[in-house]
């Protein structure tokens, strides 16, 4: 399994810097970028050969925009589960918390190949999406500049391996009894600056927000009102991502983050299935969650 992770901010000391309340906002990005541990691993792959990568992004902030030099990325699976159908990619998306898998076919010239992280504008802050970010001494933490996360280096020449392209039927949910509505922003407050909400409610852990019934389906609508995108998480029981702003998904995934796009809104339906008791539901952008938005989520027999 591939982790991706950021290293963060810290001192001459080595020492962690105590983050600055602005750079909470955005969600910090940290400084150097590693794949389980190592700055621009070598990556082997048999000429005519399958790779298959299990990708993690492990970071508390920072969107990846994965696409590799001269070959596509073979998605198939998303975070809970194996696809239908093999799904070829130019570049994939990976929020704080997403996982994948994927393959890529050793079938080009041999050479060195790099795995590249594109620029990802995922919003920011100012006068509320205006233009106070200035005068307010915002830090921008949007991932602006290429980066190389990995080299893919061809070795020893292997008998042809083919692509599979059926992979598993993803299950067709029952239709849902019931529709619950979300909505992600944020505001401000004299005591505690920014905040970020879930229906207008900061996290409190001794208050329930949502009540669902084992075994229930349920459809949950999402609708992001703020100016910055968030991956959104719900704890132990997976979804199905159906539509964004009334446009269908093109092939359907089971999932556990979803990215909720600045003035977008998703639709979820959810079976819960397991189990009895609490669990939350929040935005993966770790700063954004430690600054209000999560939920509790109780389900009951």
């Amino acid at each position: 399994m591939w982790s991706i992770h950021v290293k963060t901010a810290v001192d001459s000391r080595g020492e962690v810097i105590t983050p600055h309340h602005m750079d909470q906002m955005q969600g910090r990005e940290g400084q150097i970028v590693t794949i389980n541990g190592n700055f621009n691993p070598n990556v082997l792959i048999e000429y005519g050969g399958l790779l298959r990568l299990r990708i993690v992004n492990a970071f508390t902030s920072r969107f990846y925009r994965l696409t590799l030099e001269n070959h596509p990325l073979y998605l198939i699976a998303t975070d809970a589960v194996f696809l239908y159908k093999t799904v070829e990619k130019q570049e994939l998306l990976l929020t704080p918390g997403e996982r994948v898998e994927v393959l890529i076919k050793g079938e080009i010239k041999p050479g060195q190949y790099r795995l590249f992280n594109l620029p990802y504008y995922r919003g920011e802050m100012g006068m509320m999406g205006g233009g106070m970010g200035i005068m307010w001494g915002i830090r921008n933490n949007n991932s602006r500049s290429v980066q190389v996360l990995a080299t893919l280096n061809y070795s020893v020449k292997t008998k042809p391996i083919p692509l599979t392209q059926s992979l598993i039927t993803v299950e067709k949910l029952p239709p849902p009894q019931t529709t619950l509505r979300f909505t992600l922003n944020h505001s401000m407050t004299p005591e505690m600056g920014i905040i970020f909400l879930i229906n207008g409610n900061y996290f409190n852990p001794n208050r329930i927000d949502t009540k669902v019934k084992l075994n229930s389906v349920e459809d949950w609508e999402i609708t992001n009102t703020g100016v910055m995108d968030h991956p959104f998480h719900l704890h132990t029981n997976p979804f199905q991502v159906i539509n964004r702003n009334g446009i269908a998904e093109a092939y359907p995934s089971w999932k556990d983050t979803v990215l909720v796009k600045a003035g977008e809104v998703v639709r979820i339906p959810i079976h819960f299935k397991d189990f009895i008791g609490k669990s939350v539901y929040h935005c993966h952008i770790l700063d954004h969650e430690d600054l209000g938005m999560m939920g509790v989520l109780e389900i009951v027999a």
